[in-house]
């Protein structure tokens, strides 16, 4: 078998964009130590510049059984994620991770949250807010969370993300859209516990953990994971606020009322191959806060912690994304 791990080439010092670079020689080797070939594939600006029919010959030409798709746009334009996507959906060849459709639903936070509405789900009471629009006729409840609603990563997320009173909302609004003009997310904080939940493969799915980030066990400078707490390795938080997996034997209710909330939601947006659910709580309630499709899945992320709690080396989670991606395209 020859897999291509595709990747994004541009010049750009932020730190998740290393990290991915970092997470594609994880998975070479991974592979490698498999015994299955795995070469970089670079996606370059310049690549949709031109006709998508050269980027797809280019692929071809390289014949690979299997596509690795790391690619998660660029740093000045996060939409290409889902064009590549789309581009590889017409190769024909298979491709991990999760189809176009569902990386443009869950990178629009708006569309996301409006299509767990519509389904019943729960999420935090909130309103999407564009440049030129106002919060007068807004009831929500300080404090608010900020975010920017067509980024990942935790991008845009920062020290100025919660907001507590109404003078310091407007400031923070305004300077966010200048660096976010697609929109924010604005939704009333929920300041209770935070859980993240992995999972691989088509509905019903295989969840391989549930994590939990008690915030008021950690000396945080935040109650929230900020783009540098989760990237900056200088950042005080960096290793304060990394999320513990609950062993599956201690599991109460409330983990398998979230367990399947994730399941639930997964399904109405339509994920499949490997995809992290993202909750908190509040007044002993849950809250889905993000569908994250394609997560980070470095050996050393939250995704892989989850993975070797439930029984996996790196080589064998990393193979079975590999093997279920085949299946996906035998039933396409």
């Amino acid at each position: 078998m020859k897999v291509l791990i595709a990747i994004a080439r541009e010049n750009n010092a932020r730190q998740d964009n290393a990290d991915a670079s970092r997470c594609a020689d994880s998975i070479k080797a991974a592979l490698s130590a498999k015994n299955i070939a795995a070469d970089l594939f670079f996606v370059e600006p310049g690549d949709f510049l031109r006709s998508e029919k050269n980027l797809i010959r280019k692929i071809k030409n390289l014949n690979p059984d299997c596509v690795f798709n790391l690619f998660e746009g660029f740093s000045y334009d996060a939409q290409r994620e889902i064009d590549f996507a789309g581009i590889l959906e017409k190769t024909g060849i298979a491709f991990t991770g999760n189809k176009s459709k569902v990386l443009e639903q869950c990178l629009d936070k708006n569309l996301c949250k409006n299509l767990l509405l519509k389904a019943g789900l729960p999420v935090p009471a909130g309103l999407c807010l564009k440049p030129g629009e106002g919060l007068s006729s807004s009831k929500l409840k300080l404090p608010v969370f900020i975010k920017p609603c067509c980024e990942d990563a935790s991008v845009g997320i920062d020290k100025d993300s919660l907001v507590s009173n109404q003078e310091d909302l407007n400031k923070v609004i305004n300077l966010k859209l200048q660096k976010h003009p697609e929109g924010l997310i604005i939704e009333e904080f929920l300041s209770g516990n935070e859980y993240n939940v992995s999972f691989i493969g088509q509905p019903p799915y295989e969840m391989l953990g549930i994590s939990i980030m008690d915030y008021s066990k950690v000396n945080a400078q935040k109650p929230f994971m900020s783009y540098e707490a989760k990237w900056e390795r200088q950042s005080p938080d960096f290793n304060k606020l990394i999320p513990q997996v609950i062993a599956k034997n201690q599991y109460s209710d409330l983990e398998k009322q979230i367990a399947d909330l994730c399941v639930q939601a997964a399904r109405n947006i339509g994920c499949s191959g490997y995809f992290r659910v993202d909750l908190r709580q509040s007044n002993n309630k849950i809250f889905i806060i993000d569908v994250n499709p394609n997560p980070d899945i470095n050996n050393d992320s939250g995704f892989a912690r989850q993975a070797y709690s439930a029984g996996y080396t790196y080589e064998e989670i990393i193979c079975k994304i590999l093997s279920l991606t085949m299946e996906r395209l035998n039933l396409d």
